[in-house]
């Protein structure tokens, strides 16, 4: 069982862990120490308040540890994002260095950055001599195409005052691809001066342990796929069990806040088929279920469907 200090944190991916699955999770399973939102970029999200955004509402965060993420490689916007974040009573941002998506990298953003060290120190220089009153974090892979590009950007780290660095040990190139590379993770813990957090097909509690046994000087895990499939999967390694499944009540909490906040279906069952995706993964029975979903795409059909799988699951 994980020591009490260790943190467990929820990974940010795009269209999935949004605040409406963050705050249904919480509500159904109780609360991680920290979770992260899936990115901004500018010349998308920088053109109105940050407030207006449902994934940063109080509604859906408050008494939930969230940390906005931005993926950017202008101070400018990130200065600007933090203030943003800081009138919302957001006390820390995180800068994703590590999104594999082409169309990201090929912008210098996300993963891409990793390979213009430049931009990076040019960006928190600007960002730590404004002395803005909000932490900065960072969530990297250990390179784009080569863990010695992560060891470079690492050194670059060192020199400024992170909360905390948050390791993938992927390359960028790799997407989700192969396997964790953890000798190249352990080198990078060894040259970093800041606390770490191991994140990267954390899967069951036997891979939680193996990692925390192997490197115990880290502070923490962060679960994305591993939790998308077995919801459960962060408290299952703290020990911790429940009387019977709850994924169901888990879906109900999240299928109101979804109908509570978008008036069409259609929208709203994007979300849920976003919902199903990865739970359904785990048997060919499953998977056909989920194949299914696509024709279940009415309000009367798709609770037909649901019955279907309850069957299936409990």
């Amino acid at each position: 069982m994980l020591d009490d200090a260790m943190k467990i944190y929820m990974a940010p991916l795009q269209s999935y862990t949004t605040g409406f699955y963050r705050l249904a999770h919480a509500r159904t399973y109780g609360k991680m120490d920290k979770y992260f939102t899936p990115f901004f970029e500018e010349n998308k999200e920088g053109t109105k308040g940050l407030d207006l955004y449902p994934e940063l509402s109080e509604k859906y965060n408050k008494d939930l540890h969230c940390i906005p993420q931005v993926a950017t490689n202008q101070a400018d916007f990130l200065i600007n994002f933090a203030r943003q974040a800081k009138e919302i009573d957001y006390q820390e941002i995180n800068i994703n260095m590590g999104c594999p998506f082409p169309m990201l990298v090929k912008r210098q953003r996300g993963g891409g950055i990793l390979k213009h060290p430049e931009l990076i120190q040019e960006m928190l220089e600007s960002y730590f001599t404004q002395g803005i009153d909000v932490k900065v974090s960072v969530k990297m892979r250990m390179g784009t195409d080569s863990p010695e590009q992560g060891k470079s950007i690492v050194k670059i780290l060192n020199n400024y005052p992170l909360e905390e660095l948050i390791i993938h040990p992927r390359l960028v190139t790799q997407k989700y691809n192969g396997q964790p590379d953890w000798q190249a993770f352990g080198e990078l813990c060894e040259l970093s001066h800041h606390k770490i957090i191991a994140n990267g097909d954390i899967t069951s509690k036997d891979t939680a342990n193996t990692i925390i046994e192997n490197f115990p000087g880290i502070n923490g895990i962060m679960i994305g796929r591993g939790l998308l499939i077995q919801p459960e999967l962060p408290f299952a390694i703290r020990g911790i069990q429940y009387d019977q499944p709850i994924l169901f009540d888990f879906h109900d909490h999240y299928f109101r806040l979804i109908l509570q906040y978008y008036q069409d279906w259609n929208r709203s069952f994007n979300f849920l088929q976003n919902f199903w995706h990865y739970p359904l993964q785990t048997s060919q029975n499953l998977k056909r279920l989920y194949r299914q979903l696509k024709k279940h795409n009415k309000p009367d059909s798709y609770q037909l469907w649901l019955t279907t799988v309850k069957k299936s699951i409990l």
